[in-house]
């Protein structure tokens, strides 16, 4: 990793209170992009319910269930 992303780790890692290591950190990231990516190619239709489905079984309870929010307001605009 450069530097600029190990320092972004860093100001991320001070805003959390519980002590996490850069790979925790760099999980997380990684989660948040996958329901992002779930998110809108679901509301795409680039994907099934099924498709949906599976990859949220792959995050925790909240993280899914905090998509399946998002997923039905962009669905209800």
């Amino acid at each position: 990793m450069t530097e600029e992303v190990l320092w972004k780790l860093d100001v991320v890692a001070s805003s959390i209170i519980e002590e996490k290591s850069k790979k925790q950190l760099v999980e997380a990231g990684v989660d948040l992009m996958f329901a992002n990516a779930l998110r809108y190619l679901y509301v795409d239709e680039e994907i099934t319910d099924e498709g949906l489905e599976t990859g949220l079984s792959y995050l925790e309870d909240y993280h899914a269930e905090k998509t399946r929010k998002d997923i039905e307001a962009d669905l209800t605009q």
